[in-house]
């Protein structure tokens, strides 16, 4: 049971990181948004941080993997220069148009597909099922 307990984890924090056109480069925005994340991420002993870039469907999709994983190292590095992120703890896929969250039709949509999700994973704490199993307990 305890083994088992040690490989559950619960997002913590989920943060979509837009992109310019045919751009990797970090925005001002996307720092912001990854500060938050970072700072968040440093007061913590154990978890794992998930990168996963994405393009629109504009051009050829060999060109869209590279330019998604482009997208993810950016964002990866920034954590880890930034805020000290050890690399063995964040996991980074270039995944292209594999996975769009908007209409590739319209330019608001294809701007929202030109990201980079970031995920912060913690372990799941025995504290919290403990708490939520015994909170309609009476004392």
């Amino acid at each position: 049971f305890f083994r088992s307990s040690m490989n559950n984890f619960q997002m913590a924090k989920a943060e979509s990181v837009l992109f310019p056109f045919n751009q990797d480069t970090l925005t001002a925005d996307a720092k912001t948004q990854l500060d938050e994340l970072g700072n968040q991420a440093k007061g913590m002993n154990r978890y794992a941080i998930e990168v996963q870039g994405f393009t629109d469907k504009s051009g050829a999709a060999t060109y869209n993997e590279m330019l998604s994983e482009r997208r993810a190292q950016a964002v990866a590095r920034y954590l880890a220069n930034q805020y000290q992120i050890p690399v063995r703890t964040i996991s980074v896929l270039g995944s292209g148009y594999a996975a769009p969250v908007a209409d590739d039709k319209s330019r608001d949509g294809r701007k929202m597909n030109r990201r980079v999700e970031v995920r912060l994973w913690v372990p799941e704490s025995e504290s919290t099922k403990t708490s939520a199993s015994n909170s309609g307990g009476s004392q």
